[in-house]
């Protein structure tokens, strides 16, 4: 890590805001925000007038239920209001462009994913998939949503037929064109055994997506349309003891890689074997014949277990989202190693890109800030305090207009009180992820 770097304070668990009542201190640095959140609702409102299309990150703070609106090209928060729902991983690959006229929030949450109007941040639609743990991406040409559902490294390593956990898992394709008639409606199923499907990512094509399965211990290719599993490929062995576990993956723009985040141990919540974790780089440009071409390790510089991760435009670099490092380590593609770590601040387990894809949105979980990484520099820039325990965030640019009631509610729910409707992403041993 660069030594001009700052030393960081002790780290501590992502808070629950209403573990203990409303903290009497927190009430009184926090009163003002919820008189300003009435009082500038006019400026506010003039503000986002005639100014609809601007580059703009969403940013869902899992400890208090809302989502604060970060202004992309001034690096502010413009906002935070109350919405009664979180996302650990929005659908943020695509869709998200500065030339994309897309303006549907796909938030995963505890049993479905929900869609969210971005001007209005109103719920269109919710779609039910009979899990806890979902994991969406968009298609490129922002037509279809596809959903990965079951999977966490917490489930036990075979199925329980005594539990009321489902024994199967399954693909879930969505009709996500807002113009459509069946804008919601799911067009196509895939139900697999036991195969732990944790996450799912699309080439530049939207002819092939990849899923990563932890029970199965494959890498999947789905063709989107029919919809249907084109082939799986075993992942190989582990670094270590345990099993290699593959649980969350993410696609190059170009088409040509695929990072895999692995948890190199054994499955369950308090597993015998620790989750030391490893990152998979794999050669996908026949997308029916994926090649494994590199796993780095915690050997191979890995400073913690990676749980999520985003390529850069160039698809030269990728950001490892290391929340036990309190870091985002960064991986040169072509060398295939890590090449440095950026300081975020705290712990953080996702990050969005920007509409124009050059700067990368990290929500600290533990600072309650979002760190903005230029990916030019491969620095971290700049901090944008938002909301109670930042998780997922994604790039749109369409901006908010919303009411003064929906802003009180926000500062009220950011004081500990709480407002109702509370509802949670999935977040396994206080964990929003899968794992």
């Amino acid at each position: 890590m660069d030594s001009s770097q700052s030393h960081q304070p002790p780290k501590t668990a992502p808070s629950d805001p209403f573990a203990d009542g409303v903290d009497r201190r927190r009430l009184l640095r926090s009163s003002a925000t919820a008189g300003a959140a009435v009082s500038l609702t006019a400026c506010l409102s003039e503000a986002t007038e005639g100014d609809a299309r601007s580059p703009t990150v969403y940013v869902f703070n899992n400890g208090d239920r809302t989502v604060s609106v970060v202004d992309a090209e001034a690096d502010e928060r413009l906002e935070t209001t109350f919405i009664g729902t979180t996302a650990s991983f929005p659908a943020n690959q695509y869709g998200t462009g500065a030339d994309s006229t897309y303006d549907v929030l796909w938030l995963n949450v505890d049993g479905g994913v929900r869609a969210f109007d971005q001007q209005t941040l109103k719920e269109l639609t919710a779609v039910e998939t009979g899990y806890g743990s979902n994991y969406p991406n968009l298609t490129p040409d922002e037509e279809q949503l596809l959903v990965a559902a079951g999977g966490t490294t917490t489930i036990p390593p075979e199925p329980d037929p005594a539990s009321e956990t489902p024994t199967t898992h399954r693909y879930v394709r969505v009709d996500a064109d807002r113009t459509s008639d069946d804008f919601g409606s799911v067009t196509g199923e895939i139900e697999t055994e036991y195969t732990g499907p944790c996450d799912v990512t699309l080439g530049p094509d939207g002819e092939y997506a990849f899923a990563a399965e932890i029970t199965n211990e494959t890498l999947a290719v789905l063709r989107v349309d029919p919809f249907e599993v084109a082939t799986r490929v075993d992942v190989g062995e582990p670094a270590d003891d345990g099993k290699v576990l593959p649980f969350m993956c993410t696609a190059s723009f170009d088409g040509e890689r695929l990072l895999v985040e692995n948890g190199e141990g054994e499955l369950g919540p308090d597993p015998d074997v620790p989750r030391n974790g490893s990152e998979s780089i794999w050669d996908v440009s026949d997308p029916e014949s994926p090649v494994e071409l590199e796993r780095i390790t915690r050997d191979g510089g890995l400073p913690a277990m990676p749980i999520t991760s985003e390529i850069g435009p160039d698809s030269e670099v990728a950001y490892l989202f290391t929340p036990d490092a309190d870091a985002v380590t960064v991986v040169d593609l072509e060398a295939q190693a890590v090449d440095r770590e950026l300081d975020v601040g705290g712990s953080s387990i996702a990050g969005a890109w920007g509409p124009h894809r050059e700067k990368l949105y990290v929500p600290v979980q533990t600072a309650n800030h979002v760190a903005v990484i230029d990916h030019a520099q491969r620095a971290v820039v700049e901090t944008v305090d938002v909301g109670e325990s930042p998780t997922g965030a994604v790039g749109g640019m369409v901006r908010p207009d919303t009411d003064a009631t929906r802003r009180a509610l926000g500062s009220l729910s950011n004081l500990g009180i709480d407002v109702g409707g509370q509802e949670a992403t999935h977040c396994p041993a206080g964990n929003c992820y899968c794992g």
